[in-house]
């Protein structure tokens, strides 16, 4: 089956100030965050039920040597990305730690 990656706003929202926030920090910092990300959502089509259920329907799945989680769901042929966030952030009450 071929999936279809469906990232809501609010998760891009959050992307683009990861992404300034990497950059301000170290030169280069925003778009290796930004390759991680596409490589993740990549792997993440290719393969969603590769990562397991960590609470309710939401599966995690962390970039590539970064402190960064995706928090997605699978509905029929479509993905929903539903969170990007630092792993040291206070774990989400509705889509688990």
């Amino acid at each position: 089956m071929k999936y279809s990656l469906v990232v809501k706003p609010s998760v891009t929202a959050e992307v683009s100030k990861v992404y300034a926030y990497r950059e301000q920090e170290k030169s280069g910092g925003g778009v290796r965050f930004l390759e991680a990300l596409a490589a993740c959502y990549t792997d993440i089509k290719a393969n969603p039920y590769r990562y397991s259920i960590r609470k309710g329907e939401y599966r995690h799945v962390m970039l590539h040597k970064l402190k960064y989680r995706v928090v997605y769901r699978i509905k029929g042929d479509h993905i929903y990305v539903v969170q990007v966030r630092h792993t040291s952030r206070k774990p989400s009450k509705k889509f688990g730690p």
